[in-house]
């Protein structure tokens, strides 16, 4: 477990300390015998990270993860994951971010700004919305909202047991080239789909101009006799001079 601690209430850096129950105690062997160590279940310091930023603590449902969340209006938004095995960090932020939300499998999280659903008038209602990020910290997705006051992860009846688990990365690399081959194909109808629809527009724009050009020649006739036998679009009609004019820039005057 983890808690937070610091030695002034309104401290605006605190320590996040990790504790478990496995207290190993190491005997002295007397003579022949080496020293035995023995894990006693006790409270046990695992380890402190100082000069952290954060008013909250939000544990991955797979454990492992860890999120240090600084949560309110007058905080910073800053929004960190930890991953107690492997000891990485990675710092985002959410400004004005007021909850976290664990989905059911630990893979995926919410951040969010949500206003009292009691109603009333919310101040941040222009920072309403949410954020998803992967329990490694990368944004997923991002959707604001006018008025958002709640959200919640579907539940989930049964996740894969630690034999599922086992035989999902048994064949990992199985799963990675049929997945790998429906992203491909997904990415590739995305593109025909997209290139279809170019070509439907460039389709329409080339036969709308048509039909204005074939519009101005059938008013062309119509439009000459109304302007007595003038034809506006005949370049015979028109006189054509060319005139130079010389314009003097600058002047310098030098005397040898």
């Amino acid at each position: 477990f983890a808690m937070i601690h610091a030695e002034n209430p309104s401290s605006t850096k605190v320590n996040i300390s990790f504790y478990d129950m496995n207290k190993k105690i190491t005997t002295e062997g007397k003579g022949k015998k080496k020293a035995e160590t023995q894990v006693v279940k006790e409270v046990n310091l695992v380890e402190t990270l100082a000069g952290k930023q954060c008013n909250c603590l939000f544990w991955s449902p797979a454990g492992r993860n860890i999120i240090f969340a600084s949560l309110g209006d007058s905080a910073s938004g800053t929004i960190e994951f930890y991953d107690v095995d492997n000891k990485s960090l990675t710092v985002k932020e959410h400004y004005r971010a007021n909850q976290v939300v664990w989905d059911p499998s630990g893979r995926t999280v919410a951040t969010l700004v949500s206003q009292p659903i009691q109603g009333g008038h919310f101040k941040f209602s222009m920072d309403n919305g949410y954020i998803l990020w992967s329990f490694q910290g990368k944004q997923l997705h991002q959707q604001s909202f006018e008025t958002f006051y709640q959200f919640n992860w579907r539940p989930r009846e049964k996740l894969l047991s630690k034999t599922e688990r086992k035989l999902v990365i048994k064949n990992l690399k199985t799963y990675e080239k049929k997945f790998d081959k429906a992203d491909k194909e997904l990415a590739f109808k995305r593109q025909l789909d997209a290139t279809k629809a170019k070509r439907a527009l460039r389709s329409k724009f080339r036969e709308r101009v048509a039909r204005l050009k074939q519009l101005k020649k059938q008013q062309k006739e119509e439009k000459v006799l109304l302007n007595n036998g003038y034809d506006s679009d005949d370049e015979t009609n028109y006189t054509t001079k060319e005139v130079a004019i010389e314009t003097i820039l600058s002047t310098k005057e030098e005397v040898v």
